[in-house]
């Protein structure tokens, strides 16, 4: 089971109210776990992202110095 640990977040009004659309169409119970949710999915977006960026860049880099030799 994952660790909850209350947390202050600073967030846009408009940030609020966005969530707040949201948790009237979702089946959660609360905010707290709709954004925990949310932040989990797009954090692992950015991963994967930056994976395939980092992947790409490195196969560029290959073929770069393949062109040089």
């Amino acid at each position: 089971m994952s660790e909850i640990k209350p947390v202050l977040l600073r967030l846009r009004t408009s940030t609020i109210e966005a969530l707040k659309g949201e948790l009237e169409l979702s089946a959660h119970r609360s905010q707290s776990s709709l954004a925990d949710e949310m932040l989990a999915a797009q954090i692992a977006s950015k991963i994967r992202q930056r994976s395939v960026q980092s992947s790409l860049d490195g196969q560029a880099g290959r073929a770069g110095l393949e062109k040089l030799s």
